[in-house]
C-alpha cells in the first residue's frame, strides 16, 4: 500500500490540473479517448520498465524475491534464470541498452524535463497568486516567488524540510478530485451562465469565441496533439519507477502494485476530465483550480481559496523537490574542477540561484502553463515514459521476445516519434 501511494502521487502530478482543458481543445471523445490511450501506454512502459530492472522480459510475479533466484515452476516446465542481472536506475538500463552513450543521452533528456518542469511550477504559482491577488500582476508574483525560492535555497542545503510540504500534495489532488466532482453534481453544467457573464462585460464582436455556443464538442481533432501533450505531462512520472521497484520489500508483486496504481490515477483523471469540462464547458481555463476559484456561481469561496493556497503551497514544494536533484546533476559535473568544499558550497548554492533565475526567465518569456506542459509532455515525457522504455526492452531482450511484443514496442517507438515531432510542430504553431 505505501508503494501503490508513493506510485500515485510520482505518475500523477499538476498536469491533472489541465485535464479538462484537454476535452475542451479535443472534445468529449477526443479529449477522452487520449486520456485513457495514453494512460494505457503508460502502464504499459511501467510493466516493461519493472521487467528490465529484473533483468528479464517475462512477468516479474514468476520470479522470486532474491535476485539470484531462478522463477516458479509453471506449468510443470522449468523456465530456466535471469536472461540478465538484475538493474539499480533509469540511467544503468540505459547503459546496458545503449551503452554511455545512450545513458548521457537519457540524463539530458530527463535533465532537460527537471528544468522544463521549474518553468511550468513558476506559471502555475503565479496564476494562482494572480487569482488571489489581482491588482499585482503575474509577472510580479513569480519574480517575489523566485525571490522566495532564493531564501529557501540558503537556509535549507538539502530538500529533506521542503519534502515535508509535498505531503500535502497527496491532499490537494485528493481535494481537487473530490471539489471538482462534487462542483459538477451540485452545480451542473455552468458555461453558458458564465458565457452570459462574459458577454455583459466585453460586446460580441469582440467576445472571445470560447464564451460563444456551442459550449461542448464531440470530437476536434485539431487538439489532439496538444492534448496528448498535456496528457503525457500529466503522466511523467517514469523516472521515479526504478526508485519505487527496489525500495519493494515483494518486488515480485510489482506488475500488480503499478496496475492498481494506474487504475486509480486513470479513475482521478478521467473524473477532473469530465467533471471539470462537464461543468465549464469551452470557458474552462488550462488549470481548473482557477476556473473554480473564478466562478462565482460556486458557492463556496472559503473553499475554494483554501484549496488555491493548496495549489500554491504544493507547487512550491514541488519546485525545490525538483530543483535539489537537477543542482545536484550540474554540481557533480563542475566538482572536478574545484579545489575546496567551501568554493563546492558556493558553487552549489550560486547552481541553485542560476536554476532559479533562468526559470524565471522562461516562465516570463512563456507564461502559458497550457503551452509549457504540453512541450515538456511532447518532447521529454514521451521519450523518458515511452519511447525509451519500449527501445530499451527491444535491445535488452529482442531475440528472446515473441513477434506480438516486438510489434508492439516498435508501434511505440514509431507512432511515439511521429506524435513527438507532429505535435511540437502543431503547439508551436498554435
Amino acid at each position: 500500500m505505501p508503494c501503490v501511494s508513493i506510485a500515485l502521487s510520482s505518475i500523477q502530478g499538476i498536469g491533472i490540473l489541465s485535464l479538462p482543458f484537454v476535452l475542451k481543445i479535443a472534445g468529449w471523445a477526443g479529449g477522452l479517448f487520449a486520456l485513457l490511450s495514453f494512460g494505457g501506454v503508460a502502464w504499459w512502459t511501467s510493466i516493461l520498465l519493472g521487467r528490465e530492472l529484473n533483468g528479464d522480459p517475462r512477468p516479474r510475479h514468476m520470479f522470486e524475491t532474491l535476485p539470484g533466484k531462478s522463477p516458479h515452476r509453471l506449468r510443470k516446465k522449468n523456465l530456466g534464470g535471469r536472461l540478465r542481472k538484475p538493474i539499480k536506475s533509469f540511467p544503468a538500463i540505459a547503459r546496458e541498452a545503449f551503452g554511455q552513450k545512450g545513458a548521457i543521452l537519457l540524463s539530458s533528456v530527463m535533465y532537460f524535463e527537471l528544468f522544463s518542469c521549474l518553468a511550468v511550477f513558476l506559471v502555475s504559482m503565479g496564476d494562482h497568486l494572480q487569482t488571489l491577488f489581482p491588482s499585482v500582476s503575474m509577472t510580479n508574483h513569480m519574480i517575489l516567488v523566485s525571490a522566495l525560492l532564493m531564501v529557501a535555497t540558503v537556509l535549507f542545503n538539502t530538500p529533506r524540510l521542503i519534502s515535508y510540504l509535498s505531503v500535502v500534495g497527496t491532499f490537494t489532488t485528493v481535494a481537487v478530485v473530490l471539489s471538482v466532482f462534487t462542483a459538477a453534481l451540485w452545480e451542473g453544467d455552468l458555461a453558458q451562465e458564465i458565457a452570459e457573464m462574459a458577454e455583459l462585460k466585453q460586446p460580441q464582436p469582440h467576445l472571445n469565441h470560447d464564451f460563444l455556443p456551442p459550449y461542448h464538442a464531440t470530437w476536434i481533432t485539431a487538439g489532439l496533439p496538444i492534448g496528448y501533450g498535456l496528457v503525457a505531462f500529466c503522466f511523467s512520472g517514469h523516472a521515479v519507477i526504478p526508485s519505487i521497484y527496489n525500495s519493494m520489500e515483494s518486488p515480485q508483486r510489482f506488475e500488480q502494485m503499478i496496475s492498481y496504481s494506474f487504475v486509480l490515477v486513470l479513475a482521478c483523471c478521467t473524473t477532473v476530465a469530465a467533471s471539470g469540462y462537464y461543468i465549464f464547458g469551452s470557458t474552462v481555463s488550462d488549470q481548473i483550480t482557477i476556473s473554480l476559484h473564478d466562478a462565482p456561481q460556486i458557492d463556496a469561496a472559503g473553499a475554494m481559496k483554501l484549496l488555491t493556497w493548496l495549489m500554491i503551497v504544493t507547487v512550491f514544494s514541488k519546485f525545490s523537490l525538483y530543483m535539489f536533484p537537477l543542482a545536484l546533476g550540474m554540481e557533480e559535473i563542475v566538482a572536478p574542477f574545484v579545489k575546496t568544499e567551501r568554493v563546492m558550497e558556493m558553487t552549489y548554492t550560486l547552481i541553485k540561484f542560476t536554476l532559479i533565475v533562468s526559470a524565471l526567465c522562461v516562465a516570463v518569456f512563456i507564461p502559458s502553463f497550457a503551452f509549457l506542459c504540453t512541450l515538456v509532455g511532447l518532447i521529454c515525457t514521451v521519450i523518458v515514459s515511452v519511447i525509451f522504455p519500449a527501445a530499451a526492452h527491444l535491445k535488452l531482450f529482442g531475440p528472446h521476445l515473441p513477434v506480438w511484443e516486438k510489434c508492439i514496442d516498435w508501434l511505440l517507438i514509431v507512432v511515439g516519434a511521429i506524435f513527438a515531432v507532429v505535435g511540437t510542430i502543431a503547439t508551436i504553431r498554435a
